[in-house]
């Protein structure tokens, strides 16, 4: 499918991860005119076969790091931003060669769900999180950011000092430079079992506390850059 030979997607994995290997599949639809890039912390495997359009990157850990890598090994002029556990909603090929398309201005996201690996109530977290993104502009990485490359090197990459929410971090600085942030018709699915073993109320509260204190924390770092910038 021709416009996809302008679609590079970068995979970060994280050690003894292989869930990039059903995500390989997932992408199969994308054809082989698609540039995939896996870039893990840990050498590539011996004995997987690749096809022809994935590259492996070994990198150093720490999901910024991976990502910004992957994005300077790729060659097209769009970036997709997948996290290794994600699971892709029936039409979203379409969707994507729809963005590509029409849209190259805009930092795309895709709506999130939850695997059913975990506790019945993450589909409420799902929903919270779906409503955070659309109406306060807050979308997390594992929903996916697919943009041109010139945007993602204009911001200079995610922050690779943020070792917890860059991609909080890469969103306010999206918005501090006026990039629109489009929610796009479609889902990610990422898995829900953090939530089993940690148990369901815990985690979201953790996760709330720290999405305010990340958010809070990257408003600060974007005011004291712009504040730089102005003097």
């Amino acid at each position: 499918m021709k416009c996809f030979s302008d679609l590079s997607i970068v995979i970060p994995v994280g050690p003894n991860d292989c869930s990039w290997q059903n995500l390989l599949n997932e992408l199969l639809p994308f054809g082989d005119e698609v540039e995939i890039i896996i870039s893990a912390c840990q050498s590539q495997p011996a004995r997987f076969k690749f096809a022809n359009n994935v590259k492996w990157l070994q990198s150093n850990q720490g999901r910024a790091v991976q990502q910004n890598g992957g994005a300077e090994l790729g060659t097209r002029k769009i970036i997709w931003f997948l996290h290794a556990d994600s699971q892709l909603s029936e039409g979203i090929v379409n969707i994507v060669r729809q963005f590509i398309g029409t849209s190259t201005y805009d930092v795309g996201y895709f709506r999130l769900q939850f695997a059913d690996d975990g506790p019945n109530q993450t589909q409420m977290n799902a929903w919270a999180a779906n409503i955070r993104s659309r109406y306060f502009g807050l979308p997390f990485g594992d929903q996916g950011f697919i943009m041109a490359k010139d945007i993602f090197n204009r911001m200079d990459g995610f922050d690779q000092a943020v070792l917890v929410g860059e991609d909080l971090d890469f969103v306010v600085r999206l918005k501090g430079k006026g990039i629109n942030l489009q929610e796009l018709p479609g889902n990610l699915t990422t898995s829900s079992r953090r939530y089993q073993q940690s148990g369901w109320l815990l985690t979201t509260i953790r996760h709330i506390w720290l999405t305010c204190l990340l958010t809070r924390q990257a408003k600060q770092r974007l005011a004291t850059q712009l504040g730089k910038v102005e003097k």
